[in-house]
């Protein structure tokens, strides 16, 4: 078939470029791939069009030929031209990178429909901006997958207009289009480019810094994505835009720190009250909103859901907003919890039992018990921690830390008293010398241990906490000695201070009587579940889990041996250790697991309290102790002994003097 004048014009046009073989080759599949006949005599008449603004450029579009036809692209190769006329009449330098990247480009959209929208909306950007042009073509691939072709146009109309203001965040807007598309819908996009704007600054020299602003528009999408809920990201963006207007720094301190502050507070509802009073003191002061911001979901966490406590947020929030009102730096000590009125507030907030309220009291009841000054502390972060907050007594026996709020209990003198109760079980920890112990008492146990589980060639353990990890599960032999030792501690405290029996024995009754095996337990640890809730039970009974009864009758009598007036801390590791050798006796020829009786019954378990020891070991996970008693550490029981308070005859001495 002759070819037509127009066809043999466009060959010899290519074939300057790219040689006849491949020029014919070109204009034949052209010719397949239009829809129109007139279409190959428009690629000829663009090309000479385009030969007439830069001869560069149009040898460019040439060259760049056999990479459309290869991607299957020729269809487009009008549109396509046309384009690179618009941006080369900008700037020859745009052109050709037009030509050296859109085949790649065009070959990653799908379907056609999709390719010419792009190319139609570029042709119409790159009459008011060739560079924004470019850089949407460069992302149009992945724009596309994310946005509606209706939504596609008012996307890139903020970007236009950015240009108007910064050319620089106009651009990084448009590379981000993909990103922020995917967390923020179109009605949040602008505050969010006005959050970035916000963020320009001037360097030491005096020039534009757009550093804060370019890692703003790159990370926040990431940071974005933290957040479940929608309404929260758009609330986020509205208050570090707020913050950024009065501190920069301020407003990409909050975004950073925004998923893990948010992600404590209860639900959706809370986190949007928590913004939009955050946005309220941040139009007053950078500083004291960041205090708020960061105090307001630890306290949301804690005061829960109940129908006053919304009431009691924002009295504790206006009571803020009041000394806002006279002094900025009174505002943030207040949201910073660092005054007397804002830990008043927060109590009150709380309905609870402030350990500061109470402290003296604890402080003599403590001195008149045992007759020496120990320090009454506040746990560290123990108000955002408040169901697994720990007592503890410092290693040197000289400081009781206590959970630095109680409301287990709905009245003051029942938590008061819990606060008593923990206060004495620690100082008898002090009192009958579970922390004066030391590893050289204990040799013979430590070569029995090695010797029996294969530890020969490790090193000798320098605390008993490595002792315990000698074991093939360190969490059980540690639960043991707790619970042989707290068993211990307790006798002999209802022994020398009867007064103290009576609330010890209510505390340990009413945890037994509330304690349900609702989970499926493995054998080991139902066992020393059941050794727990005997061990504190006194006259009261316990129900025994059926498959476990021959063992308990045979555990149970060991654990009681610790029960006398004359028992040591070092008897309570060698117990603690037998029990361990025998259970394992025992269970050997036992399954894994045996699932506990009334698996969907609920009941919640007042005098349970965090887990007795770390996870440690396959199949035993740690059994949970009862919440009055505090957190025994391993680790204070060394080989050798280290000076400490001992308690004896009233007197405060020196271990050794």
């Amino acid at each position: 078939m002759e070819m037509s004048d127009t066809h043999q014009q466009l060959i010899a046009k290519l074939a300057e470029e790219l040689g006849s073989a491949t020029a014919e080759h070109l204009v034949s599949r052209l010719a397949e791939a239009v829809a129109a006949p007139n279409q190959v005599e428009g690629v000829l008449l663009l090309l000479d069009e385009l030969a007439e603004i830069s001869q560069k450029v149009a040898c460019a579009a040439i060259e760049s030929f056999p990479d459309l036809q290869q991607r299957g692209r020729l269809s487009e190769a009008v549109a396509w031209l046309d384009l690179g006329i618009a941006l080369a009449e900008s700037s020859g330098a745009m052109g050709l990178k037009y030509f050296k990247e859109s085949p790649l480009v065009l070959g990653l959209i799908e379907p056609p429909s999709i390719r010419s929208l792009v190319l139609k909306t570029a042709l119409e950007l790159a009459e008011r901006d060739a560079n924004v042009t470019l850089e949407f073509l460069r992302v149009s691939p992945e724009v596309v997958t994310v946005i509606s072709p209706d939504e596609l146009g008012a996307w890139l109309e903020i970007g236009l207009e950015l240009t108007q203001v910064d050319f620089v965040v106009a651009l990084e807007y448009v590379r981000q289009i993909p990103a922020v598309a995917r967390v923020l819908p179109l009605h949040d996009a602008r505050a969010w480019a006005t959050f970035g704007l916000k963020l320009i600054s001037q360097n030491s020299f005096g020039k534009t810094d757009y550093f804060g602003t370019v890692e703003f528009l790159r990370t926040s999408p990431l940071i974005l994505g933290d957040h479940e809920d929608p309404s929260v990201r758009a609330k986020v963006i509205t208050v570090g835009s707020l913050l950024a207007e009065r501190d920069p720094g301020s407003g990409i301190a909050w975004l950073s720190e925004s998923p893990r502050l948010l992600r404590a507070v209860p639900n959706e509802g809370w986190r949007l009250r928590i913004l939009q009073y955050g946005a309220l003191v941040a139009e007053r002061d950078a500083d004291t909103a960041l205090a708020y911001l960061r105090r307001a979901p630890e306290l949301a966490g804690v005061i829960g859901e109940s129908a006053e406590a919304t009431a009691r947020f924002d009295a504790w929030f206006t009571a803020g907003m009041e000394v806002l009102a006279y002094s900025v730096e009174g505002a943030r000590a207040y949201f910073a919890l660092e005054s007397q009125k804002a830990l008043t507030s927060v109590e009150a907030a709380l309905s609870g039992v402030p350990l500061r309220q109470v402290a003296r009291t604890v402080k003599l009841f403590v001195q008149g018990l045992c007759g020496t000054d120990l320090t009454i502390e506040a746990l560290l972060d123990s108000l955002s921690q408040e169901n697994s907050a720990r007592a503890t007594v410092s290693q040197d026996g000289r400081t009781i830390s206590l959970p630095a709020l109680l409301r287990r209990y709905p009245t003051t003198e029942e938590n008061t008293r819990l606060y008593l109760v923990m206060a004495a079980h620690e100082a008898g920890h002090v009192e009958f010398g579970t922390y004066r112990l030391t590893l050289e008492s204990l040799g013979d146990l430590v070569v029995v241990v090695r010797q029996r589980y294969g530890r020969v060639k490790q090193a000798a353990p320098e605390t008993l906490a490595a002792l315990f990890r000698l074991y093939p599960h360190p969490g059980l032999i540690q639960d043991l000695w707790m619970l042989v030792e707290d068993a211990r501690v307790e006798f002999l405290l209802q022994r020398e201070y009867p007064g103290l029996q009576r609330d010890l024995q209510q505390f340990a009754r009413e945890a037994v009587t509330t304690r349900s095996l609702t989970h499926g337990l493995t054998v080991k640890e139902l066992v020393v579940d059941q050794l727990l809730q005997l061990s504190t039970a006194a006259s009261q009974s316990v129900a025994i889990h059926e498959a476990i009864k021959g063992e308990i009758a045979i555990l149970w009598p060991m654990c009681q041996t610790i029960l006398a007036p004359t028992a040591t801390a070092e008897e309570a590791v060698r117990v603690a250790h037998a029990l361990y050798v025998r259970l394992e006796e025992l269970l050997a020829p036992k399954g894994a697991m045996i699932l506990a009786d009334q698996t969907d019954d609920t009941s919640e378990e007042l005098g349970v309290g965090p887990s007795a020891s770390e996870q440690t070991g396959e199949d035993y996970r740690p059994v949970t102790n009862w919440v009055y008693r505090g957190a025994m550490n391993p680790e204070f029981i060394r080989q050798h002994d280290l000076p400490r308070v001992s308690i004896r005859d009233g007197l405060r001495v020196e271990d050794g003097r």
